[in-house]
């Protein structure tokens, strides 16, 4: 196997292009320097030359709109799955540190009606324990009672909605409920105008009952929120998941 010095760093390395950079203009078809230090030549340069950088680009953005976008939308038809999988990892993500961090200040600002629910639950682990018994029944219950459905949220105020799956029917809106009351919902969106309206300005219903079975809920959902976008509703949901893209693409 061939190596080389680079000259920058001193470091003996394999000639390929896994510690090299491609580059047509050179005899050996690699860049003269390794990948680590084009990239430290590359963030130096960066940082003594960035008004100058920043303004250029700028000016070459104004000076090309039409190209740029043309160039966007080609590579977003080219690449919708991948950037739909991509965005729906973001915000899954961001949703779920989102959510933690809400839950944990939402502890911090009720601490003392937390403990004292704590306590009103029973006094002695035996009577939490019986209690939350008694709960995990009464929840079983009413899932069997509940229907299977895809359902929406809609924001009567400027008509904007939520689509959304559940196998336990109303009592995963009042789920909705107590994380929005909370101010943690993960839909940060929805939980703007939920603080900025109120809870009068919601209405949630049925949109149609399915099988309780979680894939065909999944794909239902998927299905409902792209007909949506394309009768042109305004819309909470962001993103679909890497599940539904794929559901989507198995059902095509």
């Amino acid at each position: 196997m061939k190596t080389k010095i680079c000259p920058k760093c001193g470091i003996e390395k394999p000639l390929n292009t896994e510690h090299y950079y491609k580059d047509s203009r050179r005899k050996g078809g690699l860049r003269s320097y390794c990948k680590s230090c084009n990239k430290t030549n590359k963030s130096e340069y960066y940082q003594n030359n960035k008004e100058k950088l920043l303004k250029k680009s700028a000016e070459y953005r104004k000076n090309n709109k039409e190209k740029i976008a043309k160039k966007d939308a080609e590579y977003r038809k080219n690449n919708k799955e991948k950037l739909l999988k991509k965005s729906a990892e973001y915000y899954r993500k961001s949703d779920k540190e989102r959510t933690a961090k809400l839950k944990a200040e939402y502890y911090q600002n009720n601490k003392e009606t937390i403990r004292k629910q704590q306590t009103d639950y029973g006094s002695s682990p035996e009577k939490r324990r019986a209690a939350r018994l008694r709960t995990a029944k009464w929840y079983e219950k009413q899932n069997t009672l509940q229907p299977a459905c895809v359902y929406q949220i809609v924001n009567t105020a400027n008509n904007k909605i939520y689509i959304g799956e559940t196998l336990k029917g109303e009592l995963r809106w009042k789920k909705h409920l107590t994380e929005l009351r909370g101010n943690y919902h993960a839909n940060h969106k929805l939980q703007a105008d939920f603080n900025k309206l109120g809870e009068d300005a919601f209405e949630w219903s049925i949109i149609k009952e399915y099988p309780k079975d979680k894939d065909t809920l999944l794909l239902e959902e998927a299905k409902t929120i792209v007909k949506y976008r394309k009768e042109g509703k305004y819309l909470y949901n962001l993103t679909l998941t890497i599940d539904q893209v794929q559901l989507l693409e198995e059902n095509k």
